[in-house]
């Protein structure tokens, strides 16, 4: 911890939002939540200046669904890097404590108020970082007529930047107590709503003569069976008929598997014993790992396309050639990965791609399930999640297992016959689902269905806990609420 104790004097003088002085009614919170969420959606619409979206042929298609569902993005706008600092220095740090690289406590909140600060730090540098790199890279293309590239570049790296920055702070607001949950959820889930919504209902005709949106293009082609039985399938990336019944099957598996619980009786020693269950999710890390999994692949596909831009434009270099290849395909103004390990880390979109490529296919699933499982168990050991601190947290609120004294060490063998199955299990199984998600071309990817039913989940007991906490204040307390 001795290097993040060297950056305190840093990180103390960074701004900070100050916790609320007095608890936020439900309305309170709401409203400050939908500000939150407003200001992200106008970001998303203001282009960069003095960037022409619409002329600029470096921008044509160049919208990375990964990157867009994983970082909340909106290419050629101000959220053009969306939340991916916040997103990559959590992970960063994250691995850091996991690995015990930096040793931390926290459940001290001296620690843990360092460990957040640092992570503040790491992102606010990302952000500069990440503007850098899409400049150096070459991804805005040349600037316009009136400009040279050096204002050109210093426009947009600033406003890349303070919009970043910004979106720190809009994180930090909800963090604080402000409103629900965190900015990065809600971004997140704002992004995957409306790709879902465009791969539904959006009219504009793409390549292939039919609506971009699979509704249009399925009402269009009903009285044609040759179109219909194209729509059932459907080639490149569009959205298709297998694609929207595997998000419908994986809506429903997902929901219930959140559903689902493992029960374990406990007693309140300090209420005369009155016994109820503590409830472990079957899906035990929620979508953590796929957010940790899918931003991981979004960060080395970026710099990947980055560095061969730079050093292996050719793929002449046989070494690189093992991490990356990339190619330029028909009506595709960035490269897209052709070889090496990057290729395997991107999705087949549709099943026909994965017929085509069955490796590609089975290397894509191993290589999300293997990283989904591993930041399953390293957030479980890092957060405060696994049995131990688990069991910690109930002896100090007065619960013990009936028939057994009120020990650490007692619970601690109760949760371990459940945790650490649930954990690897669970990060298993939303690998599993979100690889074949995407491999049947489901809207929004696996991925983003994953996440966008885990951070509903998630805003619904929060926002029951607030209501709860507003209603019932005794009860509150004694479930640790307040």
């Amino acid at each position: 911890m001795g290097a993040l104790q060297a950056l305190d004097p840093i990180i103390k003088r960074l701004p900070e939002v100050a916790k609320p002085s007095k608890p936020i009614s439900f309305k309170g919170k709401l409203a400050w939540t939908t500000i939150v969420l407003t200001i992200y959606l106008i970001m998303g619409q203001i282009p960069l200046y003095p960037l022409n979206y619409s002329t600029n042929p470096s921008l044509q298609g160049a919208q990375i669904a990964l990157m867009s569902i994983v970082f909340a993005s909106k290419i050629g706008t101000l959220m053009q890097l969306g939340v991916g600092p916040i997103v990559t220095a959590g992970l960063i740090m994250q691995l850091l404590v996991g690995s015990k690289l930096i040793n931390m406590d926290l459940t001290d909140p001296t620690e843990k108020a360092l460990f957040t600060g640092a992570q503040k730090l790491l992102a606010i540098i990302f952000a500069a970082f990440e503007a850098g790199a899409y400049l150096i890279g070459g991804f805005f293309g040349n600037p316009p007529s009136g400009f040279t590239y050096p204002l050109f570049a210093t426009l947009i790296f600033i406003q890349l930047f303070i919009a970043g920055v910004l979106v720190i702070y809009l994180d930090e607001i909800l963090e604080k107590g402000w409103g629900f949950g965190s900015a990065v959820s809600l971004f997140i889930l704002a992004g995957i709503t409306q790709q879902m919504f465009s791969e539904l209902l959006n009219p504009i005709h793409v390549g292939d003569g039919f609506a971009y949106g699979i509704l249009w293009a399925l009402g269009s082609s009903i009285s044609n069976s040759t179109a219909l039985h194209y729509i059932i399938l459907r080639g490149g990336s569009w959205p298709s008929i297998v694609g929207l019944l595997t998000t419908i099957i994986i809506l429903i598996i997902v929901v219930y598997a959140t559903g689902a619980r493992v029960e374990i009786p406990i007693a309140y020693a300090r209420y005369g014993g009155m016994r109820t269950k503590i409830p472990l999710q079957f899906l035990y890390v929620s979508n953590v790992p796929i957010i940790l999994a899918s931003a991981l692949n979004a960060n080395i596909i970026f710099f990947s396309q980055f560095l061969w831009k730079s050093y292996n434009p050719g793929n002449n270099n046989p070494i690189l050639n093992l991490f990356f290849q990339f190619k330029f395909v028909p009506n595709a103004t960035q490269p897209v990965p052709s070889g090496g390990l990057v290729y395997y880390m991107t999705p087949p979109r549709g099943l026909v791609n994965a017929v085509e490529d069955p490796m590609h296919a089975i290397g894509y699933i191993l290589i999300l399930t293997l990283l989904s499982i591993i930041f399953a168990i390293a957030w479980v050991n890092t957060s405060g999640m696994d049995a131990r601190s688990q069991a910690e947290n109930l002896v100090r609120s007065g619960i013990q297992i009936p028939g057994f004294r009120s020990s650490v060490q007692v619970i601690e063998s109760m949760l371990n016959r459940y945790i650490p199955t649930l954990t690897w299990f669970s990060g298993l199984i939303v690998g599993l689902l979100a690889a074949f998600a995407d491999i049947l071309g489901a809207l929004g990817t696996g991925m983003g269905i994953l996440l966008a039913v885990g951070i509903v989940n998630q805003f619904y007991q929060i926002l029951a806990a607030q209501r709860l906490e507003e209603e019932y204040p005794a009860v509150a307390r004694i479930l640790g609420l307040r």
